[in-house]
């Protein structure tokens, strides 16, 4: 009889592959003999076989840093949650990628480069999973922060992470999630923060950059625009995209330290709204 390995469910019933990566591992051992390590080694070479043990190791850390901010918290945010199964509003479950969270030490990283006086603007994030990012925004002084997610399971358990989020240091608390496909949805019409976490492939994040553009030309108002990548390389095509739209000035940032509290190490990018003489 061949085995099959279930997926490893969190404590929603959403499959996330933060949990049981040593056990996975051992599975492999099991399956394939104590042997398979040097096989691997032979077959992928020296460098990549340390490189992927130390993203697995990286992983492992991370994630149990993320759950120890939500056990102080009381909130449920941390995983690698995979949206296969979900219940998903629009068309575009395939375009999707993993619902990870930003880490609070990257985003506090980020938020140094905007301007501190940011009382006016509205946050929204695009894709907001299980809304980390909307919590560690809240400690920010926003007239209001958004999440924008397609994935109805998530949303759920996001605004049950807004009732119960605790933290003493946080300033805005007109917080809430919007369930709809990025693609489809209408930006207030407000002084902005827009946060993108390679929440989705080029094709739809060109539809949302193109409402986005079409919004400020509407109605022109101070605007930010945030992006990061951890994977995919998708700075690498989101970057120019937003500049080739003529609207937007890419400040300089700082880069990225490699913070232990993140499962990959991020490229990120900040963009501001110039509106027309």
């Amino acid at each position: 009889m061949t085995n099959i390995e279930m997926p490893r469910l969190d404590r929603d019933g959403i499959e996330d592959r933060s949990f049981g990566r040593f056990g996975r591992a051992w599975s492999h051992l099991r399956r394939h003999g104590l042997l398979e390590p040097l096989r691997l080694v032979y077959r992928h070479g020296p460098r990549a076989s340390l490189g992927f043990i130390r993203r697995n190791i990286r992983h492992v850390m991370a994630d149990r840093l993320a759950r120890e901010w939500d056990r102080r918290h009381g909130v449920d945010t941390a995983g690698s949650i995979q949206l296969a199964a979900l219940t998903i509003a629009g068309p575009h479950r395939a375009k999707g990628n993993e619902a990870v969270c930003t880490s609070p030490k990257t985003f506090d990283f980020i938020m140094k480069s905007l301007p501190r006086d940011l009382h006016d603007h509205t946050f929204v994030d695009i894709g907001s999973g299980k809304s980390r990012t909307l919590l560690l925004a809240s400690r920010y002084s926003f007239a209001e922060i958004i999440g924008v997610e397609f994935a109805c399971e998530l949303v759920e358990i996001a605004r049950a992470n807004i009732d119960r989020f605790r933290d003493s240091s946080r300033k805005c608390r007109a917080l809430s999630v919007v369930e709809a496909d990025a693609a489809a949805y209408g930006f207030p019409e407000t002084p902005l923060v827009v946060y993108f976490y390679n929440p989705f492939s080029k094709d739809v994040f060109d539809i949302v950059l193109k409402n986005l553009v079409s919004s400020l030309e509407r109605r022109p108002r101070s605007c930010f625009v945030i992006y990061g990548s951890s994977s995919h390389r998708a700075i690498d095509w989101a970057r120019p995209a937003i500049r080739e739209t003529g609207i937007f000035r890419e400040l300089s940032v700082r880069p990225m330290p490699g913070f232990l509290d993140a499962i990959r190490p991020i490229d990120y990018a900040v963009f501001r709204f110039q509106a027309a003489a």
